[in-house]
């Protein structure tokens, strides 16, 4: 039957079909009503309603627009935009942390602007914080009249006698305790989706850099963004800027910025870019909000924190401290600057000296105060006028060099190879011989054998260098840990692998104590320490669902099969017990009867001797294979590296690195000497736990081994520590490396190293450039006598400087 025929439809189906859509709208509204509550589908319609279907009409001015825009939804304005306007609290959280670190020693109570602050929402969260009694006064600064009245209301019911609602410009705004002396004056100045409302954003950027204190001053921003074409890298810092999620695809830059635009909110890379030419970049996180529907609709958004900073060649601009508010340009004859544009030949200073009248140019009463500012040309291809030079230092006891992660030897890692360290610092420390004063270059991996050195030798200077960032990621996690938090916190981070409120103990704690480019990577792995557990997968997975920080990065996979081979062949429970047994006749028992012949089964023992296998889930690489395959099978090897281990050393009370290997955490009896209370009393004197540290221990280089070696003076180093990383070397690159080390390392200082083979060929590289080497430790076949507690490596060198 045809359905247009109006002859063939009875009276039912046209009532259906016409009120099809009412049906439908009264069952979403009901279903509405019932999932959101009445005051919440109350509030999403008032917002729905003003947000899209009410006119606006005309209006001349901005402020006009606003005030029609929000004045039907300023009651419901933050009840509404939760979900939207994400990362405000971890702004709020990375301030508020800075704050304490930085200005409680001074005594002085910090005064803060929230720029755009709308209804008072952030200074309302910052009060749970920091606590708003604890500053000196607080401006809120918002052009909105309906906003401001509700910012009003809530000020008033707090109590609050030091917050000011200022309902004027971004750029012309009065504060009216500081009226033309606020030069300088301000700590803090936040910018919470705001800047990207700002019409004409430049002059409003240039005057937070004249307000804020040179010294203390910290500006804080979350907004939407979407990136250039062409990344960071060309106008920042690119470690610093944040190139961990920065780069947008072609459809996310081009949509959003129009879709925005509809509304009046501007998206186009230059309002970041100008931000972060003006300051130096402190802290960036770059995220994306899944609205409404997860990863199908990905709003860009980030989170920026910058101090004021240095032009390139390090020397403080001075500028006339009376004429930052625009009220004062009024009084002195000029006109504030509209946009920051320049002529061609026009310099940075020509620019200060075209804002100040001439008589004020060189007067000592005028200049009474010298910001960290700069006032520099808006081309923003130019190199960044507050750009930091050198390593980054807090007067900690370690500094995070410079590097630059879009470079493809760093690019290439997402995360680390090592959750932990497979080389024992027991067996370096009886050969190191280390003494105060020795410079040591070691490989970072996790980090705990450079910690282990620290823990029992003080005034060491150790060069920790890895080409893989997360590694040094995961080290300057430890470093700050062992700075910022107790001990029991400690020990749940790193000697159980988890702490539930990482996040949270991230932004308000370690934040100030980690680089950017680290405090990016933990940002956005939280679920390290704090992985989401499902009811679902614990059921289906049992233990193998759970996850902690050992079971992730490269060798975390290979704890997690290490689990489902101990649970196919039946010996999980044995593994258990043997990590626990009381006495090595008990552990030995174990091994010998339950466990041992079942690993090395014909299965286990082909894909021992598989060299693509060894190298995806052991990480082997294929030319440390084949040394160890020309000296016997790979079968032979492994049993020559468990045998002695488990006759010889008790997981339950000295070999760590077994005890995690089926455990995946340690214990306080068995644990790194970073992890016990000792080593971390010990440690936190080295980083400088409540005092500045005037001679860093750590330097944390991220770079390979021989970029870092041609950096360094001649005979420079005392020891080096290079693990078995020459195994993976072709000929000319262990030449390359070993002629490096020849000049660095100075007379008689010495470097260490194992090895998979007994008689690794680079000996011969060695005793060609100057070195005589001495074989410490060699494995003898079917020895049940191991070289260290892991007795992973066949051979232990040391070669000598002559």
């Amino acid at each position: 039957m045809d359905p247009i025929l109006p002859s063939t439809r009875s009276p039912i189906d046209g009532a259906l079909g016409g009120n099809v859509l009412l049906y439908g709208a009264i069952l979403g509204v009901g279903s509405l009503f019932l999932f959101l509550g009445y005051s919440q589908l109350r509030a999403m319609l008032q917002f729905a309603y003003n947000c899209f279907l009410k006119p606006l009409g005309r209006h001349s001015s901005q402020q006009g627009r606003l005030d029609a825009f929000y004045e039907g939804q300023a009651a419901v304005y933050d009840s509404t935009r939760g979900g939207l306007l994400r990362g405000r609290k971890t702004m709020l959280r990375l301030c508020a942390a800075e704050l304490k670190k930085h200005n409680n020693s001074s005594g002085a109570k910090p005064i803060w602007i929230d720029l755009g602050g709308g209804t008072g929402w952030n200074i309302e969260q910052m009060d749970l914080l920091y606590g708003i009694a604890n500053f000196g006064t607080v401006y809120l600064v918002d052009l909105c009249q309906p906003l401001c009245k509700v910012a009003e209301q809530r000020f008033q019911a707090k109590g609050w006698k030091n917050v000011k609602v200022i309902c004027q410009d971004a750029l012309s705004f009065v504060l009216p305790q500081l009226a033309g002396q606020d030069c300088g004056q301000i700590d803090l100045i936040t910018m919470s989706y705001s800047l990207s409302m700002i019409e004409n954003f430049y002059p409003v950027v240039d005057r937070i850099s004249m307000l804020l204190n040179s010294q203390t001053g910290l500006i804080g921003v979350a907004d939407f963004y979407v990136s250039g074409a062409a990344g960071p890298s060309g106008y920042n810092d690119a470690e610093k800027a944040g190139v961990l999620g920065y780069q947008c695809n072609w459809f996310t830059r081009v949509f959003w910025q129009h879709w925005f635009e509809f509304d009046h909110v501007y998206l186009h890379p230059c309002r970041r870019n100008y931000l972060e030419h003006k300051f130096v970049t402190h802290k960036a996180l770059n995220c994306r909000n899944h609205f409404i529907i997860p990863y199908l609709i990905q709003m860009p958004y980030y989170v920026w924190l910058g101090r004021p900073g240095y032009p390139v060649e390090g020397k403080p601009l001075q500028l006339a401290r009376s004429i930052s508010s625009p009220s004062n340009y009024a009084a002195v004859g000029v006109s504030p600057p509209s946009s920051p544009d320049l002529p061609p030949v026009a310099s940075p200073n020509h620019y200060v000296q075209a804002s100040v009248p001439k008589h004020m140019q060189q007067s000592p009463s005028a200049i009474s105060h010298k910001p960290d500012i700069n006032l520099g040309p808006s081309i923003l291809s130019l190199p960044p006028s507050s750009s930091a030079q050198g390593a980054t230092n807090y007067a900690q006891g370690w500094s995070r060099l410079p590097y630059q992660p879009t470079k493809p030897e760093h690019s290439q890692f997402s995360t680390y190879i090592y959750g932990f360290t497979w080389e024992d610092p027991q067996r370096d420390l009886e050969v190191l011989g280390l003494r105060p004063g020795d410079n040591l270059m070691v490989i970072t991996s996790a980090g705990d054998n450079a910690l282990a050195y620290a823990a029992h030798h003080s005034e060491l200077k150790i060069h920790c260098v890895d080409m893989n960032p997360c590694q040094n990621h995961l080290l300057e996690l430890k470093l700050a840990a062992l700075r910022s938090l107790d001990y029991d916190t400690f020990w749940r981070m790193f000697g159980l692998g988890s702490l539930s409120n990482f996040a949270h103990t991230l932004d308000s704690t370690l934040s100030t104590e980690l680089s950017s480019s680290a405090y990016q990577y933990w940002r956005q792995n939280t679920h390290v320490f704090a992985p989401r557990q499902s009811a679902l997968g614990n059921l289906v997975l049992g233990d193998l669902s759970h996850r902690n920080l050992y079971t992730t990065g490269y060798s975390g996979v290979a704890l997690q099969y290490l689990r489902v081979i101990t649970k196919i062949f039946g010996i999980h429970r044995a593994t258990q017990q043997l990590v626990v047994a009381s006495s090595l006749a008990k552990q030995a028992g174990l091994w010998r009867d339950k466990i041992r012949s079942r690993i090395f089964s014909n299965i286990v023992i082909r894909f021992l001797d598989n060299p693509v296998a060894m190298w995806q889930f052991m990480g082997v690489p294929i030319n440390q294979w084949n040394m160890l395959r020309s000296e016997g099978s790979m079968s032979q090897y492994v049993r020559d590296t468990l045998d002695p281990v488990f006759h010889s050393t008790l997981c339950a009370k000295s070999n760590y690195f077994y005890r995690l290997l089926f455990a995946r955490q340690y214990s306080p009896d068995c644990c790194p000497d970073y992890l016990t209370k000792n080593g971390f009393t010990r440690l936190q004197h080295v980083v400088g736990k409540g005092a500045n540290v005037v001679n860093p221990t750590f330097h944390l280089h991220t770079a390979t081994l021989l970029d870092t070696l041609d950096g360094m003076q001649d005979g420079e180093l005392d020891k080096a520590v290079i693990m078995d990383h020459m195994d993976w070397f072709s000929p000319e690159d262990a030449n390359s490396e070993v002629v490096a080390l020849a000049r660095v390392v100075k007379k008689a200082g010495f470097v260490l190293w194992r090895s998979a083979a007994r008689n690794p060929w680079y000996i011969a590289v060695f005793k060609r450039h100057g070195f005589t080497v001495e074989a410490l430790d060699i494995r003898q076949t079917n020895s049940m006598k191991p070289l260290d507690r892991v007795n992973m490596y066949a051979s232990l060198y040391k070669a000598t400087k002559l």
